[in-house]
């Protein structure tokens, strides 16, 4: 099993606990996401351009073997993909455990710069996960 798989998996368990799962799992993986941002190794640093959004988002996502495919790029946002789920989610029954494992992937990308928007997924029958991720806009 591959190692992104397992860690799925420790997500579900979490996730499946009562009452408690899915806030606990949310708050561990947005907190996550604040850990990793700020590590020198793996971490990122603000951007106020979409071109770096994307190459520290993807240089992140790289970090745990994920190799997201540029469709398209602007001025103000960009859009990939993945084709499969790095967690292995692919059923119905995780929509939800789905929804709340991209908390992560929310909240780094929203300390980069930007604004990811989930636009198909496989757990809910597309054949690979789209996205679109905007450069957020600062006052």
């Amino acid at each position: 099993m591959k190692p992104m798989h397992l860690i799925g998996k420790a997500y579900s368990l979490v996730f499946t606990i009562p009452v408690i799962g899915e806030p606990l799992l949310r708050g561990m993986l947005k907190s996550v996401a604040h850990v990793f941002f700020y590590l020198p190794y793996v971490g990122g640093g603000r951007h106020r351009d979409t071109k770096g959004v994307r190459a520290g988002w993807f240089r992140f996502l790289s970090r745990f073997g994920i190799f997201p495919e540029l469709t398209d790029e602007g001025e103000n946002e960009f859009r990939w993909f993945v084709k499969a789920c790095p967690y292995g989610f692919e059923h119905d029954r995780e929509k939800q455990l789905c929804d709340a494992v991209m908390d992560l992937d929310r909240t780094y990308t929203r300390l980069l710069g930007g604004d990811l928007e989930i636009l198909d997924r496989i757990p809910h029958g597309a054949d690979c996960c789209r996205y679109v991720t905007r450069l957020r806009r600062t006052p």
